[in-house]
């Protein structure tokens, strides 16, 4: 149990680091949108390619941080059904639900893969007032992906042994 914690734990932090990169990642996309916007009114002339990079942007602020939103517990359980069961069987319905969402992401992950491939050798371009490659960010939602499954895992065979799933620090159920 205790190296399950220190894995949970050191996966984290890694996780923490991709929270720290979609947060730095929003700034940026913030200053560019008020620079924009002043650009814009004050100056009449738009900062070129800022719609294309805030679209670029908003796949690695929410795929960088999925994972991390899972690891502090923070997406939407429904427990209408659990919360009636006997403790062992909710805990095997937790295990199962968590299983089932990391198999779907593993799939994800695999098909955001391919595509990701065939852009990069296809050499695909964002068109618009700017170009820029745009497989780079197809394979970042892909890492973010491959996160989230790895962490669903962890949180799996955590929730299996009896930890409790609710932040970085799990507690064992009684």
């Amino acid at each position: 149990m205790n190296s399950l914690l220190r894995v949970r734990t050191a996966y984290g932090r890694l996780l923490t680091l991709c929270g720290w990169i979609a947060g730095a990642v929003t700034f940026a996309v913030m200053c560019l949108t008020l620079a924009n916007v002043i650009s814009r009114y004050a100056l009449s002339h738009p900062i070129a390619g800022s719609l294309e990079l805030t679209e670029g942007a908003l796949p690695l602020i929410i795929f960088l941080s999925l994972a991390l939103t899972q690891f502090h517990g923070g997406h939407i359980r429904v427990t209408l059904l659990t919360d009636h069961f006997p403790p062992a069987a909710a805990r095997l319905a937790l295990v199962i639900a968590l299983l089932a969402g990391a198999l779907l992401f593993a799939w994800a992950t695999w098909a955001g893969w391919v595509t990701a491939e065939k852009s990069f050798a296809i050499g695909e371009m964002e068109r618009g007032s700017i170009r820029f490659p745009i497989w780079p960010i197809k394979f970042a939602v892909c890492f973010g992906m491959a996160l989230l499954t790895i962490q669903f895992l962890i949180d799996a065979a955590c929730a299996a042994i009896g930890m409790e799933l609710q932040g970085p620090e799990p507690e064992t159920l009684e």
